[in-house]
């Protein structure tokens, strides 16, 4: 990241600050960082989404009606109102991934990540125009270089993504330098086969298919808990899913540092939830059928940044120099209309 709003200073004398202080010990130096926005785009869709629709589209639409009647069923059963996108986009994987063992899984999903960015776009995407590139290259180039600065100051980073646990292993190692290991995210249910020793997706006969941990908004903190034992000292994000693992980090003994990537550049990436204060309405149904609205801040994390010395706003508009890796030469199907 190049000087811009200071950010870069900001970050660099924080970690000058934890590989200078004799009380925190090597071990303790963690890192987590969110994949969705943070270290690789999210518009139009999320990608393991555009991932899910390309599998429904190669199967009649009877059996897609199907699965979607199975998907529906799942949500409503977490119990949770309402249930993030990402916490959605999980579940909806099941049904066409069902019975494939995790190495399998693993092989179909870093495959589809070979696709142009823009084969899957449409109509209703609006303003988002697609980028004529491989999901797998649309990696944010300055965010990689900070999960590349930490490790080379002995920081252990992991992905704590809303997104599926194992979708995110697929490609992390490649994309991130993140191995499989390090990864949190949203796992459904898995079971072992002892016919080939495999594991597999989806439960057991006599049980039904459904999230195994949810990892986005205050499923973050628990999966930190769950995977790492301990809270970390930087966290990194961009949305309200982030919201309760920047307050988790921050809440740890000592020092800590929360970064938020602001996506406030329409020119070179996307323009959206960039604006602190900011709300919207959403509304969902509850297990009686009644329709609840509510309304809610756009970015509630860029909200609470404003009053907080320790929580950072890297602005990609003026700290990214570069936002997408300059070899990949990474270009828009359409330019963009910027307001």
């Amino acid at each position: 990241m190049d000087p811009g709003t200071g950010s870069k200073e900001q970050i660099m004398a924080f970690v000058e600050q934890i590989v200078a202080n004799p009380n925190i010990p090597v071990k303790n130096r963690i890192a987590v960082f969110d994949n969705d926005g943070t270290l690789w785009a999210e518009k139009p869709h999320y990608f393991q989404e555009d991932f899910i629709n390309n599998r429904l589209s190669a199967l009649p639409q009877p059996q897609v009606s199907k699965l979607l009647k199975m998907t529906q069923k799942a949500i409503d059963k977490t119990g949770r109102e309402p249930i993030s996108e990402e916490g959605k986009i999980s579940l909806s994987e099941i049904p066409v991934t069902l019975g494939l063992t995790t190495d399998d899984y693993d092989t179909v999903a870093r495959s589809f990540l070979n696709n142009i960015h823009s084969a899957m776009a449409s109509e209703d995407d609006g303003d988002y125009q697609r980028f004529n590139n491989p999901y797998i290259e649309l990696t944010y180039q300055p965010v990689i270089e900070l999960v590349d600065y930490l490790k080379a100051n002995q920081f252990k980073v992991y992905i704590c993504s809303g997104g599926g646990i194992y979708f995110v292993r697929s490609f992390s190692d490649e994309a991130y330098g993140i191995p499989t290991e390090e990864v949190i995210g949203t796992a459904i249910k898995t079971h072992y086969d002892e016919t080939g020793n495999t594991v597999v997706r989806g439960p057991d006969d006599d049980d039904e298919f459904g999230l195994a941990h949810y990892d986005d908004q205050e499923g973050k903190p628990v999966g930190i808990e769950l995977f790492i034992g301990k809270k970390p000292l930087i966290a990194v994000g961009n949305s309200s899913g982030d919201f309760e693992m920047f307050k988790y980090t921050d809440s740890g003994v000592g020092n800590s540092l929360i970064v938020l990537i602001n996506h406030d550049d329409c020119d070179r990436e996307y323009k959206y939830n960039d604006v602190a204060g900011n709300t919207h309405e959403e509304c969902h149904r509850n297990f009686h059928g009644d329709e609840i609205c509510t309304v809610v801040p756009d970015n509630e994390s860029l909200d609470y940044a404003q009053t907080r010395d320790n929580w950072i706003v890297v602005s990609m508009q003026s700290d990214f120099h570069t936002i997408f890796d300059p070899e990949f030469e990474v270009s828009r199907s359409e330019q963009p209309v910027c307001n």
